[in-house]
């Protein structure tokens, strides 16, 4: 299906960034064919073409690179009585409230109830405006196609995937040559890289640099513990830091030395991580990201720089800025359309809040936004979603994709069923294996979480909390005044909401 979509363009195209009052042309095979002045002749074969007047600015869509999506059911964690940071990955999976407050209910839904976590954990990313996420590989069934983009798992259609990753530190003679494969061969490899502030863990550094793993298409999560030493040896080959700014701080009480890093020539880009100690989305992420910049690195940051992190930015780092990441012809039709609150349009994007998220497509396929512009894009299928207190439209039924099949209240339904009565919907799913169904399930990816989560018949949880909401809230924000873990590094944050 062709689309068109007008207001306000921000290309991230270097050859012309902006359009005032601007027309995005998307063909029938989802890659863009023009984008010009609204004024301009459409290109032929766009007659009568859905045209989404979006009285917004229109952005690329955002590209989440580090998550971990199974656990965004959850809200922020605070492990009781802990009050100083963390210095290490290792240590906060250690503490007594974990399993129960994090591991077992994931565990619990994305075993009984997967499909629908799935769904409804890409809806999460989608109402923040973010078209691909990455950190989705544990799932029974990896598709191109439900809803956003998952990163690991997206071919363009080619059955050639060229994204690998690594949750795990690489120990081995074996891992380091596998990762180096990946390397050599032109493929991106993601991988958490010196997470904590302890200096011990520069040893992680020191072991992908021995082993001939540092390159370009190296995609480095965290690097909380390296320095300006690290970055210096890094500076010739290359490669990208993902930054994950919120749940560093979280843990931590510190985060990435993003200007160490771009000095060096590194790509810097960001995720979100995870809900339990992160952004809803990666648009809360470029709130963050601000704040860090404005009351730590004396503004080194710009709004275009932040922005960048999101969009442009990952695309090159996945070797991908061929697909996605930019709105210019050639690309595939990813977009995200804000409310303009900001006359200037990188601080609009980074002030935007889910409230302001009006329409986003995939492919030209309209998936989520305002119901008046789902409708206007000729968006079959949608239903109604209340997103933050404010009423939206969703495809989440899709008869030519594998299992997308469920409508967003029966997503709901069953996890809501599945959180009340847990052993009654792991008694069904059972009961379903039996005879002969292969149930989608959506597994905890955290090392620490894998080898129960890939038993055939693990244990179901005795309590799984409330779903997280799907939109920033006064609940949200009072779990991050109330948390000593950050040291009040975070508190700020509600001012961009207000």
């Amino acid at each position: 299906m062709s689309l068109v979509v007008t207001g306000r363009v921000v290309t991230f195209d270097p050859r012309r960034a902006m359009f005032d009052d601007g027309a995005v042309y998307i063909g029938d095979d989802g890659l863009i064919e023009a984008v010009q002045d609204r004024a301009d002749a459409a290109p032929p074969g766009f007659d009568a073409a859905p045209h989404v007047a979006s009285e917004g600015v229109v952005y690329p869509g955002l590209v989440d690179l580090h998550n971990h999506i199974a656990y965004n059911c959850l809200s922020l964690w605070s492990p009781p009585g802990r009050t100083e940071p963390y210095t290490s990955r290792a240590q906060w999976p250690r503490d007594p409230s974990y399993k129960g407050d994090i591991h077992d209910p994931v565990a619990t839904l994305g075993a009984v109830a997967g499909k629908a976590l799935l769904k409804y954990v890409e809806t999460k990313a989608v109402v923040g405006g973010v078209t691909a996420i990455q950190g989705s590989a544990k799932t029974a069934h990896p598709y191109e196609g439900w809803l956003v983009r998952n990163v690991e798992a997206e071919t363009f259609r080619t059955k050639q995937r060229t994204v690998f990753q690594s949750v795990r530190t690489l120990a081995t003679t074996e891992d380091f040559a596998k990762a180096r494969r990946h390397l050599r061969d032109g493929q991106a490899f993601i991988y958490h890289l010196s997470e904590g502030t302890d200096p011990r863990l520069v040893r992680e550094f020191e072991d992908l640099r021995t082993h001939d793993c540092l390159g370009p298409h190296l995609g480095a999560i965290h690097c909380t513990a390296l320095d300006d030493p690290q970055y210096a040896e890094w500076r010739p080959s290359g490669g990208s830091v993902i930054w994950s700014p919120f749940s560093n701080l979280w843990l931590y009480r510190d985060t990435t030395d993003v200007l160490a890093a771009r000095e060096a020539g590194l790509t810097v880009c960001l995720g979100a991580d995870w809900s339990p100690s992160g952004s809803k989305s990666l648009l809360g992420e470029l709130k963050v990201a601000e704040l860090w910049s404005r009351t730590k690195l004396d503004g080194a940051l710009t709004a275009e720089d932040i922005a960048r992190m999101a969009t442009c930015n990952p695309a090159d780092a996945l070797g991908w800025s061929d697909r996605i990441g930019r709105l210019k012809p050639g690309l595939h039709g990813d977009v995200a359309v804000m409310a303009e609150n900001d006359p200037e349009p990188y601080r609009n994007l980074v002030r935007s809040t889910e409230h302001d998220v009006r329409f986003v497509a995939v492919n030209g396929e309209p998936f989520y936004g305002l119901r008046s512009l789902m409708r206007d894009g000729g968006a079959t299928r949608a239903e109604p979603i209340r997103v933050g207190g404010r009423e939206r439209a969703i495809v989440l039924v899709y008869p030519d994709v594998p299992d997308a099949d469920m409508s967003w209240q029966q997503v709901v339904d069953a996890l809501e069923g599945a959180r009340r009565n847990p052993r009654a919907a792991q008694a069904r799913l059972q009961t379903a294996i039996a005879g002969g169904e292969e149930p989608v399930r959506l597994l905890p990816d955290k090392p620490w979480d894998e080898p129960e989560a890939l038993s055939a018949a693990p244990a179901v949880a005795d309590h799984v909390p409330p779903l997280d909401s799907l939109a920033t809230d006064a609940a949200y924000f009072d779990a991050i005044e109330r948390s000593p873990l950050h040291g009040g590094l975070l508190d700020g944050l509600r001012d961009y909401y207000r």
